[in-house]
């Protein structure tokens, strides 16, 4: 994937976008700000972006020239963030292999602070403070960028409120984070806080086909198994998720038909095991519940269509509301798994809030 290089190409809320632009064109950037929304939605891509502008030395109206030494650089480290490291078994990076070194190349203003062993430790916070507490080597603006900041410590917390208290000049920090209420409150209170929401579908769709090549098919089943995601929808792949359909189309059914809880159960449990797979698997249930409900009310919307076969009955036989109640029970799960809550219980817990079929006796 090549990633964006100017706020013109960044895919999606171009709110926060447009209030990013001005802030850095009227000089009120503020000095701390949170990055918050969904994974995968580009907000660490966005800060690197706010730090090429910021620095640029010859800015265009609304953009960073693209072409001096300080672009290209940050260019640099756009382009290395998706590298693997070479060396690590999986917890953390090695420091010294290429993909690290390019990693940690670009420009000595621009740092991203990413966790040791899935933890942003005091002793990286204090290597930072110890850092900012001077001017910025080359740049005008010296960019701190904590992803995921909500995986800092709670002393490593307390040490950056310090610094936030008592902010270093040309400095400016960015706080990416899913959860901002896992910050402290008193560092959303000493920073601006920039709600992030998801992808819309047809953005990550045509961004799939025209730069990426895909398929249009493909892309319009990757975009709709995202979650809002561009990173989920790059990341796709069909084969897998043949398998995980059909076990969301069977949870789909019992839930539609109002399936005995105990099976309801056993199909939770199975779904719920892994992290991971567990997303793909609850954005197949939405999709599916999406399409059956389009079968009845708008048969072009339809994305499977080689589900038209099971999906057809059950657009038939199961009252409209069940059918809303169930799309919004699941838009509503989602939103909850945001909060780290237990998948299995949240599961049954959706089912059995969804009303009773007239007639069925469930």
């Amino acid at each position: 994937m090549k990633p964006p290089l100017n706020f013109d190409d960044f895919v999606g809320n171009r709110g926060v976008v447009e209030i990013l632009k001005r802030a850095i064109e009227q000089d009120r950037l503020p000095h701390a700000m949170i990055f918050a929304g969904p994974s995968g939605i580009g907000k660490c891509t966005l800060a690197l972006l706010v730090a090429r502008y910021l620095n640029c030395l010859s800015p265009l109206p609304g953009k960073a020239c693209g072409t001096c030494s300080v672009c290209k650089r940050i260019a640099s480290v756009l382009e290395s963030r998706h590298l693997e490291c070479q060396s690590s078994s999986g917890e953390g990076r090695c420091g010294t292999c290429a993909s690290c070194r390019a990693r940690m190349g670009g420009h000595p203003d621009i740092r991203i602070v990413e966790p040791q062993k899935n933890t942003i430790t005091i002793d990286q916070i204090r290597e930072l403070i110890g850092e900012i507490a001077f001017q910025p080597l080359e740049a005008r603006f010296r960019v701190v960028i904590l992803d995921p900041a909500e995986q800092m410590r709670i002393e490593a917390h307390n040490s950056l409120l310090k610094t936030l208290e008592e902010p270093p000049s040309r400095t400016i920090m960015i706080l990416v984070t899913t959860n901002p209420y896992m910050l402290l409150e008193t560092i959303r209170s000493r920073s601006r806080l920039l709600q992030f929401g998801e992808i819309p579908q047809d953005k990550i769709e045509r961004k799939l086909v025209q730069d990426e090549g895909r398929l249009a098919e493909e892309a319009r089943l990757a975009a709709a198994l995202s979650g809002g995601s561009l990173a989920v929808a790059l990341d796709f792949d069909t084969s897998e998720y043949r398998e995980v359909r059909k076990e969301a189309l069977q949870f789909v059914t019992m839930l539609l038909k109002r399936g005995r809880f105990a099976q309801v159960s056993i199909a939770a449990i199975a779904a719920a095991k892994d992290k991971k797979s567990f997303q793909l698997w609850i954005e197949s249930v939405s999709v599916i519940l999406q399409d059956i409900y389009y079968v009845s009310a708008a048969m072009e919307r339809v994305g499977q269509k080689d589900l038209l076969g099971a999906m057809e009955p059950l657009a038939r036989s199961v009252p409209h509301s069940v059918l809303v109640s169930a799309i919004g029970a699941i838009r509503k799960l989602k939103t909850e798994l945001q909060f780290n809550v237990n998948r299995q219980l949240a599961l049954e817990a959706m089912f059995l809030s969804l009303p009773s079929i007239p007639g069925t006796g469930f």
